[in-house]
């Protein structure tokens, strides 16, 4: 089981193969016995048929191991000497081999063109070049009549093959499905199709990827942005910024809110259906055809990047999806930025389990001669990251808030004064967005050296209109309902700090769940700090920490914890209960909660 399903393509390939041979062969001797003329010579012939499509769905060298083997087991079985005329199975094996090529290197667009185009060059090359000429320079058999002959077998195979192929449920079987016109359903449904099982770290598969798109990533120029926290709520704020400057400005961030368009906008509008839809479908023949397929990830960075290219944007922020050094975001050569948010210990199975370790993951994103922007607090980050950029003659800033003054902090927005910029208001909430926003505009002042003009208006409106969901956001006025994205210790110290500075240390209802692999005991001592009453539910995904067990690590804080069993019912409870206590509810969990939290009160709403 675990062969087949790490090599079920091989397997596939493989039987497919052998079909189109066995096929081939019968085709060939059923034709010598009753379509033989001339002593062999005019024989009329389809064999090419099963060559041609080896070619077509496989490749130059599977279709020339089926002219190939083709060629070999019919002298064999048909009882003539072997070798009989090596260049005849020469021609045989040019036969897959071109149209293999023609398919997969010239137009690789699947559908009627690439299988004409491929079967006239394979009889072209094979049959009406190399057999005959072969033939008379070898054996000094001069065969030209079958020049004509092959022009009328030639057009017969080829409608034979644009039948088949283009028939569904044929295509399907063998693989040859891409002549169908891609929707966005079915775009969703081949990018979330792409599995991670067996899949090694690195950058090949994007590299490779990418090369065969033909490097759209190459043309533009990035921010690239990683970190432990914070990434999003940047991108957002410094691509606002750019925007109200006057560029174009592509931003690719990680996971989405609400749909999956969020991930890949431009000027706050994400990319459309019809453009995601016409992406993938240039993409998935060349991810198909790779050996190595890329995963889920890779997909949407290389879709990400052809679509930033088709629009011509003048600058991407590039938010990172985890880690750093491999990260598929990693492959960009025109970084004019690099920019670490802040290190906190995540994910640590795959980064390290030790802050320097993560660090120098986070730091592989420096590149050479291109300076880099470190946010975050933490001294032993700091010096990895420092050496890192050292070692790399990137000119190394540390953020500066000591010219910071917040004035007034509020559910309605936070104003304050930052070097010389007086009365500047974000409109995105909690305390952290503050120190993001004086990141966002540290970011400003080097990109400003680089000779970017951004004017004081655009920094004031891109400031004050950059939006992101699900980060201390307000979703229901009454009661007063607050989603954030907190699901690490970091992020939940920083949402259990706003709500004492929003809400005056009032207790709340919490609606919570978490991953099995955080530290919760520590995020639950955290929460019971504003806790009046939690409600706990079991995220959506393998790692998550039954709700059962997650209430009895707040019982034992002295918190009234009440599993449950859906989203839904955990909403609905708190919504009555926080209606009848007039108390707020805070919700907590991994970005993926939002959706299923926003539905959930959508739904109270229409009761």
């Amino acid at each position: 089981c675990f062969f087949m399903q790490k090599n079920r393509q091989v397997i596939k390939t493989i039987t497919t193969t052998a079909m189109l041979i066995a096929i081939s062969i019968i085709i060939g001797i059923f034709c010598k016995s009753f379509l033989n003329f001339g002593e062999g010579l005019l024989r009329i012939t389809f064999e090419n048929l099963p060559i041609i499509m080896a070619g077509i769905l496989y490749g130059p060298i599977i279709g020339g191991v089926t002219g190939l083997a083709t060629d070999i087991i019919s002298y064999f079985l048909s009882g003539q000497a072997f070798p009989i005329m090596p260049v005849v199975t020469l021609g045989s094996v040019m036969v897959g081999v071109v149209s293999g090529v023609v398919s997969k290197y010239i137009v690789r667009k699947k559908g009627t063109k690439q299988i004409i185009i491929s079967g006239a060059f394979a009889h072209l090359v094979g049959s009406m070049i190399i057999k005959p000429i072969g033939l008379y320079t070898f054996y000094n058999i001069l065969v030209l009549i079958r020049i004509p002959l092959y022009l009328v077998i030639a057009p017969i195979e080829i409608a034979l093959l644009c039948m088949l192929l283009n028939r569904k449920s044929f295509a399907r079987v063998v693989g040859y499905t891409s002549n169908e016109k891609m929707t966005y359903d079915k775009a969703i449904e081949y990018i979330h199709s792409v599995s991670w099982t067996f899949c090694k770290p690195g950058l090949e598969r994007i590299t490779e990827l990418c090369n065969k798109l033909g490097n759209p990533q190459k043309s533009l120029k990035f921010i690239h942005v990683a970190g432990t926290n914070g990434k999003g709520s940047f991108c957002s704020m410094l691509s606002s910024v750019l925007a109200s400057a006057g560029y174009k400005t592509g931003v690719f961030t990680s996971p989405y809110i609400k749909v999956f368009n969020e991930r890949i906008a431009i000027n706050g509008k994400m990319i459309s259906n019809y453009d995601l839809a016409k992406i993938t479908e240039k993409i998935k023949p060349i991810a198909d055809s790779m050996k190595d397929k890329p995963t889920e990830f890779e997909l949407i960075t290389a879709i990400g990047f052809e679509y930033f290219r088709q629009k011509k944007c003048d600058y991407v922020v590039l938010e990172c999806g985890l880690g750093g050094r491999l990260d598929s975001t990693n492959i960009i050569e025109n970084s004019i930025l690099s920019v670490i948010t802040g290190i906190a210990l995540d994910h640590t199975s795959i980064l390290g389990d030790t802050i320097p370790k993560i660090a120098s993951e986070k730091a592989g994103i420096i590149k050479e001669n291109t300076p880099v922007l470190w946010c975050g607090n933490d001294l032993e980050a700091r010096e990895v990251i420092q050496n890192e950029a050292k070692g790399k003659n990137a000119p190394f800033y540390e953020a500066n808030r000591s010219t910071l003054k917040v004035k007034n902090q509020t559910l309605n927005g936070t104003f304050f004064d930052f070097d010389g910029l007086n009365d500047l208001k974000i409109s995105l909430l909690g305390t952290y967005q503050i120190e993001n926003a004086t990141n966002v505009l540290n970011a400003i002042q080097i990109l400003k050296s680089q000779g970017i003009e951004i004017s004081n208006k655009a920094i004031y409106d891109g400031l004050a209109s950059a939006k992101w969901h699900a980060r201390y956001e307000v979703i229901l006025d009454t009661p007063l309902m607050i989603f954030d994205g907190g699901h690490n210790p970091q992020g939940v110290c920083e949402a259990v700090k706003s709500t004492k500075l929003y809400l005056n240390d009032q207790r709340l209802h919490i609606i919570t769940g978490v991953m099995a692999d955080k530290d919760y005991e520590f995020i639950a001592s955290q929460i019971s700090q504003i806790a009046k009453c939690v409600y706990t539910v079991t995220p959506n995904n393998p790692r998550a920490l039954s709700a059962i067990d997650y209430a009895e690590v707040f019982k034992k804080n002295g918190i009234e914890a009440q599993p449950c069993g859906t989203v839904n019912e955990a909403v609905a409870i708190a919504i009555a209960k926080a209606k009848e206590d007039k108390d707020p509810i805070l919700c907590l969990g991994s970005l993926y909660m939002y959706g299923e939290i926003v539905n959930a009160v959508n739904n109270c709403k229409t009761k």
